[in-house]
This record gives C-alpha cells, sequence and structure tokens, in this order.
C-alpha cells in the first residue's frame, strides 16, 4: 500500500512541475519530453506501465496508454523523430468494456 501511494505521489509531483510550468491539456506544447525508449524505461522501471493501448494522431504521431497492475496510468504521444512527451497520467484506470473485434 505504502508503495503505491508513494508512486502516486511521486507521478503527482512530477505532473504539478509540468501544469506548473505552464502547460495544459489544450496546449500542443509539451514539456516532459524525452527519446520514447527513455520514457517508457522509465515508466516500466518507476511504475511498472506497459502498454496497453496505442492509435495514430493524423500521419505524424501516435499516442499511448501505459497502464499498471495497481491502476497507474500514463498517456504519451510520441513524434516520427521518436520525442515522447507524457501528456497525461493517473491512477484508478479501469476497463469498463471488452473489445470487441470490429471489421473494418
Amino acid at each position: 500500500m505504502a508503495r503505491k501511494s508513494l508512486s502516486g505521489w511521486a507521478k503527482a509531483l512530477i505532473l504539478a512541475a509540468v501544469i506548473a510550468a505552464g502547460v495544459n491539456a489544450a496546449s500542443a506544447q509539451y514539456q516532459l519530453c524525452a527519446s520514447h525508449r527513455d520514457i517508457v524505461a522509465w515508466l516500466g522501471d518507476e511504475f511498472q506501465e506497459r502498454q496497453f493501448a496505442f492509435g495514430l494522431i493524423g500521419q505524424t504521431e501516435i499516442m499511448e496508454v501505459y497502464v499498471g497492475a495497481t491502476g497507474s496510468w500514463t498517456v504519451i504521444v510520441t513524434d516520427v523523430a521518436g520525442r515522447s512527451c507524457i501528456v497525461a497520467a493517473g491512477e484508478n484506470w479501469e476497463i469498463t468494456v471488452k473489445p470487441v473485434d470490429i471489421d473494418a
């Protein structure tokens, strides 16, 4: 329980720093960015988060959702150059509807 609380506080502290730097959800200017490899390694090492889902944003970016067994989650956006930015994170991730096969 203490580990979950500590990791939640660490993530909240990081997000508070991003918000204090002037980033908001509607802004295209991301502040907490690094190489995709570094962000993914950090999410795995610090929060035990693994990729849960991804989707394309136009032709130039991909959005990924990383989720941990404790319910922590992080959304990152990666550009074609491999630069990833954390755009949202939180706790209590839940799957409400099981995905079904969709014919394209």
